[in-house]
This record gives C-alpha cells, sequence and structure tokens, in this order.
C-alpha cells in the first residue's frame, strides 16, 4: 500500500488525526454557542422592535385621528371666513371710493374711518344738490 505524499510529510499517526478531529469539534462547538449568543442577542432585539412598531402603530393612529380632527376644524374655519367675506365684501367695495374721496394726507393725521364715511355722506349730498341745480338750470325758462 502507498502512502500520500502529504502524509508522509505530516508524519500521519492515528493519535494526530484524532487530536486534528477532536480541536475541529471544539472549534464547532465554540461556534455554535457563539451563534446561540447572537441568535438570543438577536431574538431580544425582535422583540423590543416588535413592542416599538406596536407604540408607533398606536402613536400614528392618534396622529391620524388627531389630522381628521384638525381638517374638520379647518374646515368650519374655512366656513367661517367665507361667511366673514361674504358679510364683508360690501365694506370692501366702499374701500376704494372712501379712499378716493379723502385727502393724501387724511391717513396721517388721524382721520377716522366714521369721519371719512361722514365726509362722504356730505360729499354725496353736496353732489346730489349740484346736479339739482344743474336739472334746473337746464329746464327751459318759461
Amino acid at each position: 500500500m502507498t502512502v500520500p505524499a502529504q502524509e508522509k510529510s505530516t508524519g500521519w499517526r492515528p493519535g494526530r488525526k484524532i487530536k486534528q478531529l477532536t480541536n475541529a469539534v471544539l472549534n464547532l462547538d465554540e461556534t455554535l454557542s457563539r451563534l446561540d449568543v447572537i441568535t438570543e442577542r438577536l431574538l431580544l432585539v425582535l422583540e423590543k422592535l416588535d413592542t416599538t412598531l406596536s407604540k408607533l402603530d398606536t402613536s400614528l393612529t392618534t396622529l391620524n385621528s388627531s389630522l381628521d380632527s384638525l381638517d374638520s376644524s379647518l374646515g368650519r374655519l374655512d366656513n367661517v371666513l367665507e361667511n366673514a367675506d361674504w358679510m364683508l365684501s360690501p365694506a370692501q367695495s366702499l374701500r376704494k371710493p372712501l379712499k378716493r374721496l379723502m385727502p393724501r394726507g387724511s391717513a396721517k393725521e388721524g382721520i377716522t374711518a366714521k369721519e371719512a364715511a361722514g365726509g362722504a355722506d356730505a360729499a354725496e349730498a353736496e353732489a346730489a344738490s349740484g346736479s339739482e341745480k344743474s336739472s334746473s338750470d337746464k329746464k327751459p325758462k318759461k
């Protein structure tokens, strides 16, 4: 029987082979015990992650209900603003004519809106009386 070259150089003996196999088994056992520790730690991490995700799900549900409430509140606020806009539109339409009637420096001098409106009423009354005079001037004389 011929002996392989590798066995000649290492001096193959049955005791040496058993020792190598024993070391391999011990290394495998050490590796498996490390894998057990890693697996246990990973299981703990996954359990904590599950707990965290459950809490996050609860928080997101609460946030969603808060957003629904905010959405309905904003809808009501939009209705209020539309009503206010509708109610203030006549005043808004008077704003430009009132600005034209007010002298340039009047805002700086402290003229109030009521005074300006009173001035507008006086100007309208004067314009109306002036139009009556002009219409009476146009009447044919008898």
